[in-house]
């Protein structure tokens, strides 16, 4: 794929103020912002994807913003699903119910249903693209959005546990390319009969070829309990994990895990960060203007360094899966 290029996808988390997961006082002061952000993915030639939450699309002025910044045509609105205070909230307010996957089926696609409906009103289209709030997804989160028409999902990180984070997935052992989930398997499972496409996040290892990650992460994923979670610390301590972020990684490191993606035949690079890290102090990446000013530039940098070494094209998550598919 070098020689033919990569689908450049950028996906931007676009949510509340509130770091922590909070049904109070929330606020969203952060999709002002989005303008700024609109300018510079123009000037790029980027063409994102913003998943937005339930409380952005109710609150006007937000939606006014989003609906201002993807006017063009050249962005797409898809489903960003945070639990907590997304209705109907009929849980508890746990930890553990942060956790998409963690909620009984029905309430995971009632749930589903009235962010849907939400993004349909506000921005009159239908989302086909979905991400599940913290990564929570799970085979009865799968179930839910076939049901609800959705094509493309875009939750996994692979080689991420988040079983340490409010009983969270872990998706060692994922394929790091798109693949099929069904909702008769684990969401790491590839079918070739599934009918909602998976396109990961990009993460992995700057070193070893991908089939030793795959290798190394299902030995240490099939251990008993300790064993398994003191593995993985080793396999990632071993292997430095890189996640495809401004908030998580130097522009040499994601530069680095693009190169290997790359040469294993990836066929899609997924760029993705929160929107309270373009306001100061909401989220731990971003607590100053300088660190805010740091990520504008480090994706202008990745960018510039990626296009020397492979031919990019832009995509939104729902273009990227009709090529992926």
């Amino acid at each position: 794929m070098r020689n033919g290029g990569v689908l450049l996808i950028v996906s931007i988390d676009t949510e509340e103020d509130n770091w922590y997961r909070s049904r109070q006082a929330v606020t969203l002061e952060n999709i002002g912002e989005l303008r700024r952000l609109g300018a510079f993915f123009e000037r790029l030639g980027v063409r994102p994807t913003y998943f937005t939450t339930y409380q952005v699309a109710r609150e006007r002025r937000a939606a006014d913003v989003l609906r201002e910044v993807c006017a063009a045509g050249s962005a797409e609105i898809a489903a960003h699903l945070h639990p907590w205070n997304t209705p109907p909230l009929s849980e508890a307010f746990v930890p553990r119910n942060s956790m998409l996957k963690n909620l009984p089926a029905e309430l995971q696609l009632a749930k589903l249903q009235r962010l849907t409906a939400a993004l349909e009103e506000a921005f009159t289209v239908v989302p086909s693209a979905f991400r599940a709030g913290r990564y929570g997804l799970g085979r009865d989160t799968v179930a839910a959005l076939v049901r609800c028409g959705y094509r493309v999902d875009s939750s996994v990180t692979p080689f991420v546990n988040w079983e340490q984070v409010d009983d969270g997935p872990t998706f060692f052992a994922a394929p790091v390319s798109a693949y099929r989930l069904a909702t008769d398997r684990d969401v790491r499972r590839p079918s070739e009969r599934g009918d909602l496409l998976e396109i990961p996040l990009s993460s992995g290892f700057r070193r070893a070829p991908v089939r030793v990650w795959g290798l190394a992460s299902r030995f240490v994923d099939a251990a008993p309990g300790r064993l398994r979670l003191a593995g993985q610390a080793a396999l990632t301590r071993l292997l430095k994990r890189i996640v495809l972020s401004p908030e998580l990684a130097s522009v040499g490191e994601m530069l680095a895990l693009s190169r290997r993606l790359l040469d294993e035949g990836v066929r899609h690079l997924q760029l993705s960060w929160h929107s309270p890290s373009l306001q100061p102090g909401l989220s731990p990446f971003a607590a100053t203007a300088a660190d805010v000013a740091r990520l504008y530039a480090s994706v202008d940098a990745y960018l510039q360094g990626l296009s020397k070494m492979t031919s990019l094209t832009p995509a939104t998550m729902s273009e990227a899966a009709a090529v992926l598919a």
